[in-house]
């Protein structure tokens, strides 16, 4: 805290009422540093004493102890495999079933193995208004467009019933020579 910060606090207090409150809060810290690290040489001290005693009663057991305790370790580690194969199995056959994401599956089998509903049927709405859209999407593709523009046509290409009316009401156009005949 600087002069200014109690200024701030304290908008009358004199310059010697500032100095007593800073140097009272500067011993305060103080103290409660040192109580911080003492504590924190303790702290050290006691998981110096625990690592002591765990290498002292690891020297202790008999061969059947430490046998019974690596058989304890790997009875545990098997149990977490066989729970982790089981929810990925569950997430395979919810893959295969609901056909979704490996992602997806991750979100509707819990890591605990059982299953999030509402999870399973948002992802399952998203599908049938994604297909929705497709399909949507395909049959306007494949309508045709009044003015031809989705038949991949040429702009200036007229459907056949349009130029034979233009041939038939306008005429082929003749060129020069022939048109000097009609007029002779």
């Amino acid at each position: 805290m600087t002069r200014n910060d109690v200024l701030k606090l304290f908008p009358d207090a004199t310059d010697e009422q500032i100095t007593n409150l800073l140097n009272k809060s500067g011993e305060e810290m103080a103290r409660e540093k040192e109580k911080v690290n003492q504590y924190k040489a303790k702290a050290d001290k006691a998981d110096e004493l625990q690592t002591q005693l765990d290498e002292l009663q690891a020297g202790n057991m008999t061969e059947l102890e430490r046998a019974n305790n690596a058989l304890e370790t790997a009875n545990q580690q098997i149990a977490k495999l066989q729970k982790d194969n089981a929810v990925r199995d569950l997430r395979e056959k919810a893959m295969t079933d609901f056909k979704i994401t490996a992602e997806q599956a991750k979100t509707v089998v819990k890591e605990d193995g059982s299953f999030d509903t509402t999870s399973l049927g948002k992802i399952i709405s998203d599908m049938k208004a994604n297909a929705i859209a497709e399909y949507e999407k395909n049959a306007l593709n494949n309508t045709p467009n009044p003015s031809n523009g989705g038949n991949n046509n040429e702009p200036d290409s007229k459907p056949a019933d349009v130029a034979n009316a233009e041939q038939i009401s306008f005429g082929t156009v003749a060129n020069a020579e022939s048109q000097n005949s009609y007029v002779i």
